[in-house]
């Protein structure tokens, strides 16, 4: 499968979840205190265990290491990917606000750490030599696409989507 194949998949997957119709807004709360059906509890259950495999996955396709714990690292190794992907690479700036927490420092140690270890490149931007843009490695990229398929099936399972 290709790295299009593969994002045109997961688009056209999320786009058949209730939540992705819903135009990325979550369902309203209001009536959610009423005693649950026993269907839905069992589809909420598989839902949870499906984003505990998630997790997991992700611990274990990045070695079980707590340096690249899911919140902290998601935003910023996924948006480098994705933008990587759309021919968009974002700059150190750019790539550092990708990230939900953290002072710029804490942010700008984390881009370090995975250019160190080999997931991240800096270089200078070809058009704007000014600039230093970040890319993927090839490594990163087949880590994250080994563990988007592998939870997407696991998803798929879950939702009883098919293939």
């Amino acid at each position: 499968m290709t790295t299009q194949q593969f994002v045109q998949d997961v688009q056209f997957s999320l786009a058949e979840l209730p939540f992705w119709r819903n135009g990325h807004k979550p369902l309203p709360l209001e009536g959610n205190s009423a005693p649950m059906e026993e269907a839905e509890r069992s589809r909420l259950m598989a839902w949870t265990e499906a984003l505990e495999e998630y997790a997991r996955d992700w611990d274990e396709t990045f070695g079980g290491r707590p340096d690249y714990f899911t919140q902290e690292f998601w935003y910023m190794l996924v948006g480098c990917l994705r933008a990587h992907w759309a021919g968009q690479p974002l700059t150190v700036g750019q790539l550092a606000q990708t990230m939900k927490s953290g002072s710029n420092r804490t942010r700008e140690e984390r881009i370090k750490r995975a250019v160190d270890d080999g997931y991240l490149i800096k270089m200078r931007d070809e058009g704007d030599g000014r600039s230093a843009i970040v890319r993927p490695t090839e490594d990163l990229e087949a880590l994250i696409v080994g563990h988007l398929t592998r939870t997407m099936a696991t998803t798929r399972q879950a939702l009883s989507i098919p293939d």
